[in-house]
């Protein structure tokens, strides 16, 4: 015998949206409906949402895409009359075949129909009502929302062409979900570069490649160090927490994935965190490494990676002209996207408010690609385009104080402590470099009495040339004059005013 909630278990339909919902029911804000099960079709054909989101401008004359969901009917006003209507003779259906099916496992007596009625059922008390769920199909209207949602912004978020409805999707089937992994990665990304962008408060079109990697590496420590995973037993002598370690490569390798969608994705945005220039650069190293024999799977996208497949005339075009004819795989034309390529390239430069002078920030030399020692070689040539080559961005000052108030610290297994300012080939080799001082930490370090990294006295030593590199090297206040750490702050206040 089946009960009333069983009854009501499967969801009814699939019905399209038109057909059964109230035109007046367009709920906005955070009181989004909520779709479940999500399916994206293509002429009845299950796709992803790197097939409809994949390129930045829609193509013209392209089939419509549809997405069916599950959705849970909180309330009746959501229904137009037609839709309740085919909802009862639907739920009348099932009640009869309940009865039928009753009435076959006793067969001395009739089972007759329950009557259920939709009025019935949600007229009674919230705690013991029932609700009805249906497969509802909509047209997709506009690009789909993920992690740009003002009031969703962990979210997915679809629009319907119907009374132009927003849903906010809390589950994907299967085989949507795995034609969708890039789409999800971009999105991510771009949360991400916002997230670096102002939190470490640089300014617009400054973002260089490694800016991004040692931002994520910073960020990946503090929340890393934040969570414990493993506890203590009782009575145990508590130990600090071991991250996994990631190197600059890997890090490098997410974004090398998807440089090129990121480079159309910013062109086609309202602001843009990338130096473009740079980026193209960094853009012209993928596409040859992976080209590369030794390449294999390196930076590999979930799709087809046809849009860095060799070009016979490419050599004979230009930097900007190349990456174009890649772009235009998202959407477009390649003389639009070369277009756009130029005007980010020749784009004036920021305003001297934005950044330091030339006075405030001594400067650097040209740097290149330092790869990790767990490589033991780079496993692709590096950029040599004598075009994109440029002299390294001048750093803001709040990001240089955001490194400063960071204590510094030591990859396991390693004896190097690398700058995290952007573009500062500074580091510290305790195993090798000279240790100018004649304290008792110095010659003590000096002379490798150490066993551990974690030895105070190491740790002394370290900070203290940490200290005096920021100081001398990037906030120009010379240690030799200040007498105490009282001055030292102040010093810091004055410049953190400016």
């Amino acid at each position: 015998m089946l009960t009333i909630k069983e009854v009501l278990a499967a969801p009814f339909g699939p019905y399209q949206d038109s057909d059964i919902l109230n035109p007046a029911w367009v709920p906005q804000g955070k009181k989004l409906a909520q779709l479940s099960r999500l399916r994206l079709l293509l002429d009845n054909k299950i796709i992803g949402l790197d097939s409809c989101e994949r390129y930045l401008t829609s193509a013209k004359d392209s089939a419509p895409v549809f997405f069916l969901g599950v959705l849970v009917i909180d309330k009746l006003e959501w229904l137009s009359e037609a839709g309740k209507a085919v909802l009862q003779k639907e739920l009348n259906k099932r009640d009869k075949a309940s009865s039928t099916h009753r009435s076959s496992q006793n067969s001395q007596k009739a089972t007759q129909p329950r009557h259920l009625s939709l009025g019935a059922l949600y007229d009674r008390t919230p705690h013991i009502g029932f609700k009805l769920s249906i497969w509802i199909r909509c047209e997709k209207h506009s690009p789909a929302m993920f992690m740009t949602a003002k009031d969703y912004p962990q979210s997915l978020v679809l629009n319907s062409k119907n009374q132009f409805r927003s849903y906010k999707i809390l589950s994907l089937e299967r085989g949507t979900y795995c034609l969708s992994h890039n789409f999800f990665q971009r999105y991510r990304l771009v949360s991400l570069i916002t997230e670096i962008m102002q939190k470490y408060r640089y300014p617009p079109n400054s973002a260089r490649v490694d800016m991004l990697v040692t931002g994520y590496l910073m960020k990946h420590k503090e929340e890393g160090l934040s969570h414990a995973v493993i506890f203590a037993e009782d009575g145990a002598v508590p130990e600090n927490p071991l991250l996994r370690h990631v190197s600059k490569a890997e890090v490098r390798e997410i974004f090398a994935a998807h440089s090129g969608w990121l480079l159309a994705f910013y062109l086609k945005s309202p602001t843009c965190p990338l130096d473009i220039r740079e980026w193209c650069a960094f853009v012209l190293e993928v596409r040859r490494a992976k080209r590369h024999p030794k390449a294999k799977d390196w930076s590999r996208t979930h799709e087809d990676d046809e849009i860095w497949a060799s070009d016979p005339d490419e050599a004979a075009a230009s930097n900007e002209a190349a990456i174009a004819k890649s772009l235009a795989k998202f959407g477009g034309t390649a003389a639009e996207w070369e277009k756009l390529l130029i005007r980010a390239i020749t784009k004036p430069a920021r305003s001297a408010s934005q950044l330091f002078d030339d006075d405030r920030l001594p400067a650097r030399s040209k740097h290149h690609i330092n790869y990790d020692p767990d490589f033991s070689e780079p496993s692709t040539p590096g950029c040599s385009d004598a075009e994109y080559d440029s002299d390294s961005p001048k750093v803001p000052l709040s990001s240089v104080l955001m490194h400063v108030s960071q204590p510094p610290s030591l990859l396991p297994g390693r004896f190097v402590w690398d700058c995290p300012v952007p573009a500062c080939p500074y580091s510290i080799d305790l195993l090798n470099d000279d240790i100018h001082g004649d304290g008792v930490s110095e010659v003590y370090v000096e002379r490798g009495q150490f066993n551990d990294l974690r030895d105070e006295q190491v740790q002394k030593v370290l900070h203290r040339m940490v200290s005096r590199h920021y100081s001398e090297d990037h906030l120009r206040i010379s240690t030799a004059k200040l007498q105490n750490k009282k001055q030292l702050v102040s010093q810091l206040m004055r410049k953190w005013r400016q």
